[in-house]
């Protein structure tokens, strides 16, 4: 919480109102209408308060309001806010108080600028008051967790076993009584408070032992348990999940981290998982439909742009966004149709296109097709561009340096992009490049508007295997040329066997 109060030093201030303007379920409306919100503050000589709300990872302000008298503060108003959790801020950026605002938006909060909660109180606001005894529970056990913790430390750095053995029993009680509060007191009783939900979906998945028919452990099939299991504990049919602490760090954790080096077909089956879950809140749907598509189209990472064809396929261009005008779905499908074509896996077409490079009379057609190694790479490029001679030429001192020790295994079909044929095949041959030139801007298809090079520009890089896919369509430094291909020979060769061994998610 101090990191993130931090943010609102540097904020820009400014209203957050609703995203969008549909909401789901989640939003019925109490009997009563707008906001009444008091806060009581003793001893507070503030002349201006804060209300700010969580959203993502950071605070983003709500409200402000001065004192109505010494110490009281109202936020009073026809407008509802939004469900979540709330901070308020003192005028010099001190954390005051966390609090939920909820379906009931009128209610009386007492504190005072100590921050200790033994000596707040709320009137109606049972949300806030279940909020103040987790609190209160929380403050004693980390009391007695910080001194049991110190004594173990020192004991063990005694090498006194059974002492530090005994004040480490004294911690995982603690840990265990505050677990069974949680689930006992807070989550069961309360299992539509948003409080007990975010303290819930803060609960560890448990996973279940599971063994190979070796009786040794199945690592593959409990790491697919988690992925399956992951948001176990969270509600994703409740948009309110969005403006609570516990939602952002989860969501990029997964998304980002858990499954981001997965395979693409991976990461989809995932995402329509996770994305089915939303379905029921439209506003939740929404947006994490937003979030994974910006997300997966700025990718940097291989493969990751068939994510985000999928997503779009599979939502946006399914006529689930609601939210999209015809403009807008327009674009993404002028997208898709750039994108799909050339993703990894795809068929590359044959490209025959006009030699120049050694004939002044005539032109002799070469094809993408019909060279000797087991694979090739697709180089495009203007010779009048400084990145594409820079890069040209640390291509042509790894193919140089493999041939030397007879270890290339790579073609390289090099597309000069120029419309001045003179020029190009000049600069073709002062380089005296080994491998196959082709250019002229003429061939048997557009190749540059069909690999995207409009759009992309100079200079684009793909390499095709023996079976014309695409296995790389991303630029990379020359260098890793090799490395790569070797990567991508043993995630190959071992595919079958890691596929037989991961064990189904479910």
């Amino acid at each position: 919480m101090k990191k993130s109060i931090l943010l609102l030093c540097a904020m820009v201030v400014f209203l957050f109102g609703n995203l969008y303007a549909q909401k789901g379920k989640n939003n019925t409306l109490s009997q009563q209408k707008g906001h009444e919100i008091l806060f009581n503050i003793k001893d507070s000589k503030d002349k201006l308060v804060y209300l700010v709300i969580h959203y993502n990872d950071k605070l983003i302000l709500k409200d402000s309001t001065t004192p109505i008298a010494p110490g009281k503060f109202l936020f009073k108003g026809t407008n509802r806010y939004d469900d979540g959790m709330y901070s308020l801020v003192s005028g010099d950026k001190k954390l005051y108080l966390n609090f939920i605002i909820d379906r009931n938006q009128h209610f009386e909060y007492n504190l005072d600028t100590t921050t200790n909660v033994d000596n707040f109180s709320t009137k109606n606001s049972p949300e806030n008051e279940e909020m103040l005894k987790f609190q209160r529970r929380t403050a004693i056990a980390q009391k007695s967790a910080n001194e049991w913790s110190k004594k173990y430390k020192e004991f063990d750095a005694a090498g006194q076993k059974d002492s530090a053995d005994y004040y480490k029993g004294k911690l995982n009680k603690i840990n265990d009584e505050m677990l069974d509060f949680i689930n006992h007191e807070i989550i069961e009783k309360h299992p539509d408070y948003l409080f007990s939900k975010m303290q819930k979906s803060y609960l560890q998945i448990e996973i279940p032992e599971i063994l190979k028919e070796d009786g040794t452990p199945n690592y593959d099939a409990q790491a697919a348990y988690y992925r399956t299991h992951y948001w176990d504990n969270f509600d994703l049919g409740d948009h309110r999940f969005i403006y609570i602490p516990s939602f952002d760090p989860k969501l990029k954790d997964y998304f980002t981290k858990l499954l981001y080096h997965q395979e693409s077909d991976t990461i989809n089956k995932y995402i329509d998982m996770f994305l089915a879950k939303t379905a029921e809140d439209t506003f939740m749907y929404h947006y994490c439909v937003d979030w994974l598509s910006y997300q997966f189209e700025t990718s940097k990472i291989l493969g990751h742009d068939a994510v985000f064809c999928h997503i779009a396929k599979t939502n946006q261009l399914a006529g689930k966004c609601y939210w999209m005008d015809e403009d807008l779905i327009s674009k993404y499908e002028k997208r898709i149709k750039r994108l799909e074509p050339i993703l990894i896996g795809k068929i590359a077409p044959e490209l025959i296109i006009p030699d120049t490079n050694l004939y002044d009379d005539a032109r002799l057609w070469k094809s993408s097709y019909k060279l000797s190694k087991p694979y090739t790479i697709l180089w495009f490029y203007d010779p009048n561009c400084p990145t594409c001679k820079k890069e040209s030429k640390a291509l042509r001192q790894v193919y140089d340096s493999l041939e030397t020790i007879g270890q290339r295994n790579f073609d390289v079909y090099a597309i000069g992009n120029d419309d001045t044929i003179e020029a190009w095949k000049k600069y073709v041959k002062e380089n005296n490049y080994p491998w196959t030139n082709v250019g002229g801007n003429k061939g048997n298809i557009d190749y540059l508007d069909y690999f995207g090079i409009y759009e992309s520009g100079n200079p684009a890089m793909f390499i095709i295997n023996s079976k014309h896919e695409i296995i790389l369509n991303k630029r990379i430094d020359m260098h890793n040329l090799p490395q790569f291909i070797r990567e991508y020979e043993k995630i190959e060769q071992n595919k079958a066997e890691r596929l037989n061994s991961q064990g189904t998610d479910k």
